[in-house]
């Protein structure tokens, strides 16, 4: 109980420190007064479009999961994917961590809600993972040639960029490379055997944690082989997840048209995947993705105050309701997998002696 409430406080001291950066941004930098004006003209038809794609992404987002879940002879619906990916949002938006929150979310449940093997659930978030930042690196590579073709860009913009580009590739590798060998997940899995029995002393009961620890990394990997065995049948969910990526770059375009602007494609594709990359690596606090969002589309010419009355009318979507939303179907989510439990210890014959 402790531990919880401190990993609430820290949550908290994040989401606080981060908001009081990001007032003390616009009042010392941008300017409340130019920020308002921009506001202001919003076309509200515009803005509830930027929603309305958000949700269809996030579909096509919980399909590209229910795909690979598919691959692994994991079939559910449509729409308990689609809860599942709202509920790990939640925690997505609240957990300063290096972007697993969500998955590890939802993975949880779907595991606690059925009787599939945790491994090969834990299989398919990680073969979504990889897709995502697969895709955030042709997404970055792809608007880095589109700036690099049509603007003369500063030295310490390219630098940023290529630094970014190193950390995203090198991040997918270290993640394939874990997912698909055995030998490393043991490697790492010595060493916190280590720690926990160093931590923990009498209280850590070595052999029944890693002989569970050993069958979930057995069906890991088995589940990842069963994804990499057949490669034609990874091209529908990489098709879905193109989609919701499309639809997640819309929320920006329609953001920007609802305050009676248009923006290139280059920018857009560049933002958003550093943005992405950020979130990827645990970079992605509330207060500072907005200063690094708004900082971006400055430096790449769109002036300050349509950049930050910009991002900030995008986080209000992607974060905001991202996380309201997503707290409403964790409760759902919660309250459905209690009343599944509840209603199978009902059906459960009792037989007497």
């Amino acid at each position: 109980m402790a531990l919880k409430s401190l990993q609430s406080k820290k949550v908290i001291l994040f989401i606080v420190a981060g908001l009081t950066a990001f007032v003390l941004y616009l009042i010392y930098y941008v300017g409340t007064g130019n920020f308002l004006d921009v506001v202001r003209r919003a076309n509200i038809y515009y803005y509830a479009s930027a929603f309305a794609v958000f949700i269809v992404g996030t579909f096509f987002s919980a399909l590209t999961w229910r795909s690979l879940l598919h691959n692994l002879d994991i079939k559910r619906s449509v729409r308990k994917a689609f809860l599942l990916t709202w509920a790990g949002y939640f925690f997505e938006a609240t957990l300063p961590e290096p972007g697993w929150s969500g998955d590890v979310t939802k993975a949880y449940m779907l595991s606690k809600e059925s009787d599939e093997d945790a491994g090969k659930i834990v299989a398919s978030v990680v073969g979504q993972k990889i897709i995502a930042m697969a895709v955030t690196i042709f997404v970055l590579i792809a608007g880095f040639g589109l700036l690099a073709a049509n603007y003369a860009l500063p030295l310490i913009v390219l630098a940023f960029i290529g630094v970014i580009m190193i950390v995203s590739v090198a991040s997918l590798v270290v993640v394939y490379r874990v997912s698909t060998s055995p030998k490393a997940t043991k490697t790492i899995l010595k060493f916190l055997i280590r720690v926990l029995s160093f931590t923990l002393r009498s209280r850590f009961d070595e052999a029944h944690f890693r002989t569970d620890a050993e069958k979930f990394l057995k069906m890991f990997h088995n589940g990842i082989e069963t994804l990499n065995a057949n490669k034609k049948t990874l091209l529908r969910p990489l098709l879905l997840y193109v989609l919701s990526v499309l639809f997640d770059i819309s929320v920006v375009f329609f953001t920007f048209a609802a305050l009676g602007s248009t923006v290139p494609v280059d920018k857009v594709l560049i933002v958003y995947a550093l943005t992405g990359t950020l979130q990827s690596i645990g970079v992605s606090i509330v207060g500072l993705t907005e200063i690094i969002m708004s900082t971006s589309y400055q430096v790449l010419g769109i002036p300050l105050a349509l950049s930050f009355s910009a991002t900030l009318l995008t986080r209000v979507v992607t974060l905001w309701f991202k996380l309201v939303a997503g707290y409403v179907a964790l409760q759902w989510a919660g309250v459905g997998i209690l009343l599944g439990k509840k209603q199978t210890s009902v059906a459960t014959p009792k037989i007497d002696g």
